[in-house]
C-alpha cells in the first residue's frame, strides 16, 4: 500500500504524464518515466557505492554504443570515416566519465544531476508550453521553451551543488548553466547523426527512450567538459 505522504506527489506526477501524453501521444511518456525510475537508482548505486560496478557498467555501455553506432552507419559508403568518428565520439566520453568517477563521485553526481534535470525539465516544458523550434531540420521536437526549462533546472542544481563543494555559488551556477547548454547541444548532435544515417532511434533497448546512445546523448559532450573543468579549476572542487 502506498504511503499517504507519497500519494499527493504520485497524483501530480500521473497528471503531468497524462497531460504530456495528451499533447503528444507518440512520446510514450509513461514508458519514459518508468524506464528512468529504474535506471536512475541503478546509476546512483554505481556512482556512490561501487566504483568497480560503475566501471563494468560503462564498459558494457561502451560496447552497446559501439554496436548501435555500427548498425546506424551500415548503409554509409565511407565506413572508415564514420567508424573513426564513432571511435572518438564514444571513447572520449566513456573515458571521461570513468575518470571522473575515480576522481570524485560527488562531482560525477553533480554532472549527472545537471544532465537529468535538464532532460526532464526540457522534456516537460517543451511538451507543455510548445512554441518555436530550435532546429526543426535536425530535431523537430526541440523547442526554445524546452531549452529554457532545462536551463532553469540547471540553475537549481547549480545552487544546490554549490553547498557540496568549495567553488562557491557563482561558479557552480555558471558552470551548471553552461553544462545544461552543452547537454542540449549534445542532444542535437546525436539527432544530427541520426538524420544523416536516416534512423529515428539508435536502437530499441530502452522502452520509451530508444537505444543507449539515445539515452546518454547528453553525456557525450558534457563528460569531457567536466573533466576539463576539474583539470582547470581543481580548487573549486576541493582538490
Amino acid at each position: 500500500m502506498v504511503n499517504a505522504k507519497l500519494k499527493t506527489p504520485l497524483r501530480l506526477l500521473n497528471k503531468l504524464i497524462a497531460h504530456v501524453h495528451f499533447l503528444e501521444p507518440r512520446e510514450n511518456t509513461k514508458q519514459r518515466v518508468i524506464s528512468s525510475m529504474v535506471m536512475i537508482p541503478l546509476a546512483l548505486y554505481a556512482i556512490f557505492y561501487s566504483a568497480n560496478f560503475f566501471i563494468f557498467l560503462f564498459i558494457a555501455i561502451a560496447m552497446m554504443m559501439t554496436v548501435e553506432w555500427l548498425d546506424m552507419i551500415r548503409r554509409e559508403e565511407n565506413q572508415t570515416k564514420w567508424r573513426t568518428i564513432g571511435l572518438f565520439y564514444i571513447l572520449i566520453p566513456i573515458y571521461s566519465v570513468i575518470k571522473i568517477r575515480m576522481i570524485d563521485s560527488n562531482i560525477l553526481f553533480w554532472m549527472f544531476a545537471v544532465i537529468w534535470a535538464t532532460d526532464i525539465f526540457a522534456f516537460f516544458a517543451g511538451r507543455s508550453l510548445g512554441g518555436p523550434k530550435i532546429a526543426p531540420n535536425i530535431s523537430p521536437n526541440k523547442t526554445w521553451s524546452g531549452l529554457a526549462g532545462g536551463l532553469i533546472a540547471s540553475m537549481i542544481i547549480g545552487l544546490l551543488s554549490s553547498f557540496m563543494f568549495k567553488g562557491g555559488i557563482l561558479f557552480f551556477l555558471v558552470a551548471s548553466i553552461f553544462l545544461s547548454l552543452l547537454e542540449q547541444a549534445s542532444d542535437l548532435l546525436e539527432s544530427k547523426f541520426k538524420r544523416i544515417f536516416g534512423v529515428k532511434d539508435s536502437g530499441n533497448l530502452i522502452p520509451g527512450h530508444g537505444g543507449v546512445l539515445d539515452r546518454l546523448d547528453g553525456m557525450m559532450l558534457v563528460a569531457p567538459m567536466v573533466l576539463f573543468l576539474i583539470a582547470v579549476f581543481p580548487s573549486r572542487f576541493g582538490m
